[in-house]
């Protein structure tokens, strides 16, 4: 028999084995190459993989960033409202007019006090039974007065009126917000409700007081500065609401406050 390997002809094994140790087998339908169809699948799965992620992340920090607006705007609102619990405490107590001021109290969720922390309060509001005030403070020329206080009157323990105060207010100034010009209330109808007239003024309310009739009288304090003298002027607006929030009475009163304070007593 003639010898395998001089002759030049090959074994099956031979054969196989040549063959397995190459990288790759030509035409071979079944073998992924880096430049076959299949390579490209593969590489496009890998790319989309990458595009997959890029979107997940960028979806997680636009939802992150939605989340912390959200949040912030809680926050806005949050606080909002509690710069304003005076005027809420002062509706709600309201709403148990005629009713035991323990009543009004309770379903208020407010402590009410029989007299002010602060002695400038006490001096100037003498007729009250009941008062619930800010824990906090402000400066008004140099005289520290709660940020609102709220005054109520009962007649044989029940709740006849409610009086709010805006103390804060008057920190910037004394003579009430500052504007440009002129206020004409009269310029405002008859059966305006309350947020459309406080919009036409832009002014918020100094004082509310709630009536037994479940009317209310909301005081507005402004000033400018007259052109033609250059002075400050003051004026308050009071404007008289129903029972269902229409306006039905609005006039403005010029304050003198400087006379008040250059005026000598009284001997």
């Amino acid at each position: 028999m003639a010898n395998k390997d001089n002759t030049g002809e090959f074994s099956m094994d031979h054969y196989v084995n040549e063959r397995l140790s190459e990288d790759v087998e030509p035409n071979n339908p079944f073998e992924i190459t880096e430049g076959s169809a299949g390579g490209k699948k593969g590489s496009k799965l890998k790319n989309l993989g990458k595009k997959v992620n890029v979107k997940s992340r960028k979806f997680l920090i636009i939802a992150c960033i939605i989340l912390v607006l959200i949040l912030a705007l809680i926050l806005f609102i949050w606080i909002s409202v509690r710069r304003n619990d005076g005027a809420r405490y002062a509706r709600l107590l309201a709403k148990n007019i005629g009713a035991p001021i323990s009543t009004a109290r309770k379903d208020a969720g407010i402590d009410l006090k029989t007299e002010s922390d602060y002695t400038t309060l006490n001096q100037l509001y003498i007729s009250y039974q009941a008062i619930a005030e800010s824990s906090k403070d402000c400066k008004i020329q140099g005289v520290y007065l709660p940020e609102w206080a709220i005054f109520c009157n009962t007649d044989a323990n029940e709740l006849t009126n409610v009086t709010y105060y805006n103390y804060e207010l008057l920190e910037d100034s004394i003579f009430g917000t500052e504007r440009k010009s002129y206020l004409d209330p009269t310029l405002i109808p008859a059966g305006t409700g309350i947020k459309d007239v406080e919009k036409k003024l832009d002014l918020d309310p100094y004082r509310i007081q709630y009536l037994q009739d479940k009317t209310q009288l909301r005081e507005y304090r402004y000033c400018y500065e007259d052109k033609e003298t250059g002075d400050v002027v003051a004026y308050a607006i009071t404007a008289k609401f129903d029972n269902h929030g229409s306006l039905t009475e609005i006039k403005d009163v010029r304050r003198n406050y400087i006379g008040t304070l250059l005026s000598s007593p009284e001997t």
